[in-house]
C-alpha cells in the first residue's frame, strides 16, 4: 500500500473513531427580547382576566383593560423590533404594574374606587406581579450594549413555565365571589390582580353560593349559624391565625356598592371577619324585599313612633322570640330614614330575645367588628291601637316608667346592619336615643364614630344644621364627649317627640301653664309655676315652660320648651348633662307682678338690686331652650335681648354655629 493510501485510511478511520469534527453551523438563537416579551404577555392575559370579573367596578375594569392592552402591546413589539425602543417600553409599562402591585399592598390607592385599602398578596396578583419583574428584567438585561440573543430552547422553556403558572392564576383570579349587591371581593385590587379571600361559605341558612355572588335553595335551616360546622369550613378556607396585619381603625365608612372589606382589625379571627362579611353580603342581597314601607303591616311589622328622631323603626314582635338568628329574610326589625312623608329603608335590626348582651354566641360572631347594645332606658305603652309604642324615655338609671307603661328591660340585644353607606361602618348604631347601651365591662361603644376627638372616620363629619325634620347630628363641637353628645341629642329627641301635645294653648292653660305676658318680645312664655320646684327635670311630658310664636292673626305656634331647674339650684350647680353643647341660663334682671295665679313680667332691674314696689322678684331658676323648630344658634339656643338672661360668669353667651340653622 502506498504511503498516501495509508494516510487517507488513517484519516478516515480517525474520524469514524470520533476523531475531531468537522466545523458544523451555530446552533439557533431567539430575539434578545423574547423571554420579557413572554412574561409581559402572560400578565397581559391576566389582567384581561380581571377585567372581566370586575365589570361591576367599570373604572377598576377599565384599568385592568388598559393595563393588559399596554402590556400586550409592549410584549408584540419586543418579538418584532428587539430593539432600544421595544426595551423600554417593556420596561415602563411592567415597571408601572410592579409599582401598582406594591403599593396596593402596602398602603392602598384612597383616589382609585375599588383600591382604597390594602390587601394581602394573593396567588393571582404575586403571580402576575412575578411577571412583571421578569419583564422588567429582561428588558434591562436585553437593552445593555453587547447584549446577545437567547437560545430558542430557553425561549421554548420560559414558555412553557409561563403556561403551567397561567393555570393557577386563571383558577384563583375566577374563584372569588364577585357578586351579590356591590360585594366585589377585590379588596385592594391594583394594576396587579388581587385575590380578596372573601369566605363564600354560608351556614346553615339554607343557601350555597355558587362562587358568583349568587345562591340558591339548599334546604335547611334559617338564619346564618355561627356553629360548628361553619367554623370547621371558614377554618379550612382562610386558616387559624388573626389578622392583625393592617390594624386599621374600626370603624371604617361603609359603601355598599363598594368592596366589602373588613379586614385588618386587631383581635378579629378570620372567621369572625368571613361570618360579618357574610352577614352584610346577605343583607344587601336580602333586605330590599322589604323596602315598600305600605306592605310591613301585612307582614306583621308595626312602627315604634320614633320618626321623629330622624329614623322610624318597624318592629316584628313575633319574630324576636323564634329561633331564627341573624337571617334578613326575617328581620326582627326594619329601620327607615324620615324626610318629611318619604320613608327609605337604610338597615335591619336583628334582635337576639331573651338573651344578655355578653351572651358568647353573639360576642363571637364578629367579634370587634360588631358591638351589640340594648336598649334598658325605654317605656313601652300601648297606642289607640292597642299597637306597642314607645312613650318615654328615662333620662337616668332608676328612673321609673309613666303609668300605664313599662320598661322591657335589657334581654334583647340588637344589632344594625346597614344597606345604605355610613360613616361609622356597616353595623352603626344610631346615635342619640337610637345608640342603646352597651355592657358596662365592654368599654366605649365601638360601632359609633368618636365624634369630639376624632379617633375614627366620623372625625371628618362637622355635625348638622340643626333640622327638627332631620336626623339629628350633635356632632363636631370640640371638647364635646361621647356621652354628652348622646345626652343632648336623647333631650332634643324626647322633646321633638313629646312636647308637641301642649301645642294647643287652651290645653296648655287647662293644665295651668300661664302667659307671663311677653308675646311682645316676639316669643311669648307660658309657665307651670307649680312644676318649677317637683323632682321632675327635663322631662317634655312635663315641661316647666312652653315657648310660642304670636302670630300676625292671633295664632301662637309652639316652638320650644324650656326647661327650668328648682330653684334651689344656682348656674354653678347645675349638671354636666351636655358639656358645652347646653348652655343654662338664668333671669336675674326681671320683676313679675303679685299675681297668685301667674305672674307676669312687668319690668327689669339692674342685677343685685330689689324691685320696685309693688313688682316682686322671681327667685332665679337654670333654665334651657329645647327647639322643635330650626333655630340659627342651634337646639339649646337661648333669645336675644332682654329675654335672653345671664349666662355663667366668664362665658359669653352661645351661639352654636356648628348646629345653627341656616
Amino acid at each position: 500500500m502506498s504511503t498516501l493510501e495509508v494516510d487517507l485510511h488513517e484519516s478516515t478511520g480517525d474520524e469514524l473513531n470520533g476523531g475531531p469534527p468537522t466545523p458544523s453551523s451555530p446552533p439557533p438563537r431567539a430575539p434578545r427580547l423574547a423571554i420579557a416579551s413572554i412574561a409581559s404577555g402572560a400578565a397581559a392575559v391576566l389582567h384581561a382576566a380581571a377585567a372581566g370579573i370586575h365589570a361591576d367596578n367599570a373604572g377598576l375594569a377599565r384599568l385592568f383593560i388598559a393595563l393588559a392592552v399596554f402590556q400586550a402591546a409592549a410584549a408584540i413589539t419586543g418579538f418584532i423590533r428587539d430593539d432600544q425602543r421595544a426595551s423600554w417600553a417593556l420596561v415602563v409599562v411592567n415597571l408601572v404594574a410592579l409599582a401598582g402591585w406594591v403599593v396596593t399592598r402596602l398602603s392602598g390607592i384612597e383616589w382609585i374606587n375599588g383600591l382604597e385599602f390594602p390587601e394581602r398578596p394573593q396567588l393571582a396578583d404575586s403571580i402576575a406581579a412575578a411577571f412583571a419583574a421578569v419583564a422588567v428584567a429582561g428588558a434591562v438585561a436585553a437593552a445593555r450594549p453587547g447584549a446577545r440573543p437567547v437560545a430558542r430552547s430557553a425561549v421554548t422553556n420560559a414558555a412553557l413555565l409561563a403556561g403551567v403558572l397561567l393555570v393557577p392564576a386563571l383558577i384563583d383570579t375566577t374563584s372569588h365571589d364577585h357578586g351579590g349587591s356591590g360585594s366585589h371581593g377585590h379588596g385592594g385590587d391594583a394594576v396587579a390582580i388581587a385575590g380578596s379571600g372573601d369566605a363564600v361559605v354560608h351556614g346553615d341558612d339554607g343557601h350555597a353560593d355558587d362562587g358568583h355572588g349568587h345562591s340558591s335553595d339548599t334546604g335547611g335551616g334559617s338564619g346564618i349559624s355561627s356553629g360548628g360546622d361553619i367554623d370547621a369550613a371558614l377554618g379550612q378556607l382562610v386558616g387559624d391565625q388573626l389578622v392583625t396585619d393592617h390594624a386599621h381603625t374600626w370603624p371604617r365608612p361603609w359603601d355598599p356598592t363598594q368592596t366589602i372589606d373588613f379586614s385588618g382589625v386587631d383581635g378579629v379571627t378570620p372567621q369572625q371577619q368571613a361570618r360579618a362579611e357574610q352577614l352584610a353580603r346577605d343583607t344587601l342581597r336580602d333586605l330590599p324585599a322589604f323596602a315598600d314601607v305600605a306592605s310591613l303591616p301585612g307582614l306583621g311589622y308595626q312602627s315604634i313612633g320614633d320618626a321623629s328622631t330622624g329614623f322610624e323603626h318597624f318592629v316584628n314582635y313575633g319574630l324576636i322570640g323564634d329561633e331564627v338568628f341573624l337571617d334578613p329574610t326575617q328581620p326582627e326589625s326594619l329601620v327607615f330614614r324620615v324626610d318629611g312623608d318619604e320613608r327609605t329603608l337604610v338597615s335591619a335590626m336583628f334582635i337576639a330575645g331573651g338573651r344578655p348582651v355578653d351572651d358568647p354566641e353573639l360576642v363571637d360572631f364578629g367579634g370587634a367588628l360588631m358591638q351589640w347594645h340594648v336598649h334598658d332606658n325605654l317605656c313601652w305603652g300601648l297606642d289607640e291601637n292597642d299597637e306597642p309604642k314607645v312613650v318615654a324615655v328615662l333620662e337616668a338609671p332608676g328612673d321609673t316608667c309613666p303609668a300605664l307603661s313599662i320598661n322591657a328591660g335589657a334581654e334583647n340585644p340588637m344589632v344594625h346592619v346597614w344597606i345604605a353607606p355610613h360613616e361609622c361602618g356597616p353595623f352603626a348604631a344610631l346615635e342619640g336615643h337610637g345608640a342603646g347601651q352597651v355592657d358596662p365591662a365592654a368599654g366605649a361603644r365601638i360601632d359609633q364614630c368618636d365624634h369630639a376627638h376624632g379617633a375614627g372616620p366620623g372625625s371628618a363629619s362637622q355635625g348638622a344644621p340643626y333640622d327638627p325634620t332631620k336626623p339629628i347630628d350633635l356632632g363636631g363641637m370640640p371638647g364635646i364627649t361621647p356621652e354628652e353628645q348622646a345626652f343632648a341629642e336623647n333631650l332634643v329627641a324626647a322633646t321633638l317627640r313629646d312636647l308637641p301635645q301642649w301645642a294647643d294653648v287652651d290645653v296648655a292653660e287647662a293644665a295651668g301653664f300661664r302667659s307671663i305676658g311677653d308675646a311682645a318680645t316676639g316669643h311669648e312664655h307660658y309657665i307651670q309655676w307649680d312644676w318649677i320646684d317637683d323632682d321632675v327635670l327635663l322631662d317634655p311630658d312635663r315641661p316647666e315652660s312652653l315657648v310660642f310664636a304670636p302670630g300676625p292673626g292671633g295664632e301662637k305656634q309652639l316652638v320650644a320648651a324650656m326647661f327650668m331647674l328648682p330653684r334651689s339650684y344656682g348656674l354653678d350647680d347645675v349638671p354636666a348633662w351636655g358639656g358645652a353643647l347646653m348652655q343654662w341660663h338664668v333671669h336675674g334682671d326681671l320683676c313679675f307682678t303679685n299675681d297668685p295665679d301667674g305672674p307676669r313680667v312687668a319690668g327689669t332691674k339692674e342685677l343685685g338690686t330689689p324691685c320696685r314696689e309693688p313688682l316682686i322678684d322671681a327667685t332665679p331658676s337654670p333654665m334651657i331652650h329645647v327647639w322643635i323648630t330650626p333655630n340659627a344658634c342651634g337646639p339649646f339656643a337661648a333669645l336675644e335681648g332682654i329675654a335672653g338672661g345671664q349666662v355663667p360668669e366668664g362665658e359669653a353667651v352661645l351661639c352654636d354655629h356648628v348646629h345653627g340653622s341656616a
